[in-house]
């Protein structure tokens, strides 16, 4: 008997209920979103469907009113569609109270330009666009999305917090995104970091992002565009082996979920990309979403009479309809649920205004103060009390506290970090972070449980792609075998020393000279030494710098010692077969001395001189590593390569200019002379083929020379290899062309006896030549006498030394 009581009462209370409501007069809100598109806002049709139904169950809000929505349009996240909806809601004989849209940013911003010509307050869930804070241009426009003002400096914090000190940004063109990358622009100037900055047109592929020189450069990018061009991006980064550890994507976190699966209305129709795939590319990502988009983790019961914990649990039931089986989710249809609850709240503050006829603040606006249902969209005075009410909003909703600022958006200092991980196969987001923003000063929190272990490979954060600075060096195999090839140089320098030494009074080594050859041995002997000092490249400046000057003094010194014995000896063939007198006397060792000693003062003026003035001296300079300027080392980082070098100042080349022509110089009166002296047969002279040799090979490889020290010096291996393999072959010519033909002789004819046995077929051939030459050559009386002369003076050394000879005898 009692349950047959309390059923009928409870029939009679239904019946009451719905005979008030059936009572109440309707109201209706334009409802427009986005079904197709960049973003896909069809999951909070059934939101608003609950928020009405648990409105119009109250007798608190909207007394006498219930309150509902037509139709739902689709603004498809686009300018012109959405205007074109907007226009065909208002032409309807239906009157539109309020309006909720229009979905996205795009959308949303042409039709709040326009909305407040109707006098209708227009709220949307969605647009977070920093521009729509523009209070001038949208004058009745509100919204319980937060917009994007601190994202900028969220990023800024957590780049702090990581130690990074460059990204690269991919922003499509919409001022949802364009605004936030300008103050990320902003921050990053400020701080001296590297913003790479690559804008994307709607509609546009984004894929050439990956074809840019400057994409390697980096390791942190931020996708700061719809998840569209977000899946397509993080696609090709996948096919360019540009994702894992060590690389790090950072998206939005409003994205719609599941919106990386095959499935999703959003994603791209490319086939390489699997569900497989992608799921792979997307854990280990992170990204921000203000904290206010969120449903509460709290058990507190909001105005709407739910807990947020209850209000999604009801939200999940209703996906489950069949009505709704084709709905997206909402990620944070939290926004939505308290969205609809402002209009009510708004609506209901008005109304409230209207029946105490309390036109507060519109006095002076015309138009009439009439109720709700009489409303008109020519009705500036309610369009006004409309505004104030909606000013007046405050009330806990799902996401927390629902208050306007002066800009009809909600305040949020907090920006939630997220990661996707995966868990049982299933990816989901989980908060590793928070970054609160109070006017230039933010800080970083870890979530409870979070820390660098948990969110990173190995507990350290990613690697920004900034290149760590290297000072390079030359190659070891190119040391050690230049150095080994020095060593037996120096080694050989020995031999022909001692040669020259034991077999000094021997008549092959005695007539060529033997103590302006032991000058040679030391001039080689310091081009040998000069070889270590060019492989060797330090990585001290100050150290570089002593090596410099070193290179500049045994070169130039070891050229000189070298060069000058042979250019003097050149000469005095010169002088004797060019200069013929009658009374001359021959050209002793000791002036050809005083030439040496002269060509080597010139050159160690030139160098000191260098060396004394500030402004060419010799200091070491880093300079980027012209063979290999960048590469990834050993631990995978890129690293910028340096060398450190000495000769790049103007005022240095000059200098070193002045070195090697004056070198130059020496080069080109040696092959005057020695071309002049071709046709000299003497045999006595056995140096005039090697020395006319010596010179020829030499004026190539000092060219090599000169090219390499202008024009190589920051390609330190190939610069090394080349002047190290010009000293050595300067050296061992010096050395080859003058002493293995005198080995040579001396091993063949250790007396000399043969020596004057072929003067003495010299002296028929320089009557042969004297007699060739009057016919062919036509040479001149004076030449005959000059090669008579000679003959002459070597006729009185053998005699000389056979008296030696004799006497020891």
């Amino acid at each position: 008997m009692k349950l047959c009581l309390l059923l009928s009462s409870f029939w009679m209370h239904i019946m009451c209920l719905n005979t008030v409501v059936s009572q109440r007069i309707p109201l209706n809100f334009g409802y427009i979103t986005t079904l197709t598109g960049s973003f896909i806002g069809d999951g909070g049709i059934p939101v608003v469907d609950m928020a009405l139904r648990l409105i119009n169950e109250r007798n608190d809000v909207l007394q006498n009113y219930t309150l509902n929505y037509t139709d739902v349009l689709d603004s498809a996240c686009d300018r012109t569609m959405s205007l074109n909806q907007f226009f065909e809601l208002i032409n309807r004989n239906t009157t539109y109270i309020s309006l909720l849209g229009c979905g996205c940013s795009p959308a949303t911003i042409p039709v709040a330009e326009l909305s407040h010509y109707w006098n209708i307050p227009q709220l949307s869930v969605v647009s977070a666009a920093n521009s729509l804070d523009n209070r001038i241009k949208f004058r009745n426009f509100y919204r319980t999305s937060v917009p994007f003002h601190d994202v900028g400096e969220s990023l800024g914090q957590l780049m702090r917090e990581f130690g990074w000190r460059q990204m690269s940004i991919i922003t499509q063109d919409e001022s949802l995104f364009s605004l936030v990358t300008e103050n990320i622009s902003n921050i990053f100037n400020n701080e001296g970091w590297t913003l790479d900055r690559y804008d994307v047109t709607s509609g546009q592929s984004p894929l050439p992002f990956f074809d840019r020189s400057e994409t390697g450069s980096f390791r942190i990018f931020h996708i700061n565009a719809y998840q569209d061009m977000a899946y397509q991006l993080l696609c090709e980064a996948y096919h360019r082996g540009m994702t894992g550890s060590d690389y790090l994507w950072i998206i939005p976190m409003w994205y719609n979920d599941n919106w990386w699966m095959s499935s999703s209305p959003t994603s791209s129709t490319n086939p390489s990309c699997t569900d497989a795939i992608m799921m792979e590319v997307i854990t280990g990502t992170i990204g921000w979403i203000p904290r206010k988009y969120l449903t509460l983790n709290e058990s507190i019961t909001t105005f709407s009479g739910l807990t947020p914990n209850a209000y999604l649990g009801n939200y999940t039931a209703l996906l489950q309809e069949s009505r709704y089986r084709n709905i997206t989710k909402f990620g944070f249809s939290g926004v939505v649920f308290d969205g609809v609850w402002a209009i009510a709240i708004g609506l209901d503050i008005a109304s409230k205004k209207i029946s105490s006829g309390n036109d507060s603040g519109c006095e002076n606006v015309p138009g009439d103060l009439v109720p709700l249902e009489q409303f008109n969209y020519a009705n500036t005075k309610l369009g006004c009390i409309f505004k104030k009410s909606f000013n007046e909003i405050d009330f806990v909703g799902v996401t927390g506290q629902v208050k306007f600022n002066e800009f009809g958006s909600r305040n949020d200092e907090f920006i939630q970090y997220q990661q996707y991980r995966l868990s049982n196969s299933r990816l989901t987001k989980v908060h590793f972070g928070s970054v609160y923003v109070e006017g230039q000063r933010s800080s970083f929190v870890f979530s409870s449980g979070e820390s660098n272990s948990t969110l990173w490979k190995d507990g350290i954060p990613p690697y920004d792609g900034i290149p760590e600075r290297g000072l390079d060096q030359n190659s070891i195999a190119l040391i050690v075998i230049y150095d080994i090839l020095a060593g037996f140089g120096i080694i050989f320098a020995a031999v022909c020393f001692i040669f020259n030494v034991v077999f000094r009074n021997k008549k092959i080594v005695k007539l060529t000279s033997p103590n302006l050859n032991h000058i040679i041995i030391l001039g080689s002997v310091l081009l040998y030494i000069c070889v270590f000092f060019y492989t060797f490249l330090s990585t001290d400046k100050t150290t570089e710098a002593v090596f410099c000057n070193v290179r500049v003094w045994l070169f130039s010194l070891g050229y000189c010692l070298c060069f000058g014995v042979i250019l003097s000896k050149t000469w005095r063939v010169y002088h004797i077969f060019n200069n013929p007198k009658p009374t001359k006397k021959g050209v002793k060792d000791w002036f050809l001395f005083l030439i040496v000693s002269f060509i080597i003062a010139i050159d160690v003026f030139i160098i000191l001189i260098g060396t004394i003035v500030p402004q060419s001296r010799l200091t070491s300079f880093e300079v980027v590593d012209g063979e290999n300027p960048q590469i990834i080392n050993d631990d995978g980082k890129l690293q910028n390569n340096f060398v450190v070098v000495c000769n790049t100042r103007t005022e240095t080349l000059i200098w070193e200019g002045l070195s090697f022509g004056y070198k130059g110089i020496l080069q080109v009166l040696a092959i005057f002379m020695a071309f002049h002296t071709r046709g000299v047969k003497v045999r006595i002279l056995n140096e005039s083929k090697e020395t006319a040799a010596i010179i020829y090979i030499n004026s190539i490889v000092l060219l090599l020379l000169t090219v390499t020290e202008f024009t190589l010096a920051t390609r330190h291996n190939t610069y090394s290899a080349l002047f190290g393999l010009g000293l050595l072959i300067e050296a061992s010519l010096f050395l080859g062309l003058i002493f293995i033909p005198k080995m040579i002789h001396l091993y063949l004819d250790p007396q000399g006896a043969k020596i004057f046995t072929q003067a003495n077929t010299s002296n028929t051939h320089v009557n042969t030549m004297m007699t060739t030459n009057s016919i062919d050559n036509k040479d001149s009386p004076e030449e005959i006498t000059a090669n008579l002369r000679q003959r002459v003076k070597e006729l009185e050394q053998e005699i000389s030394i056979k008296m030696k000879d004799l006497k020891k005898s």
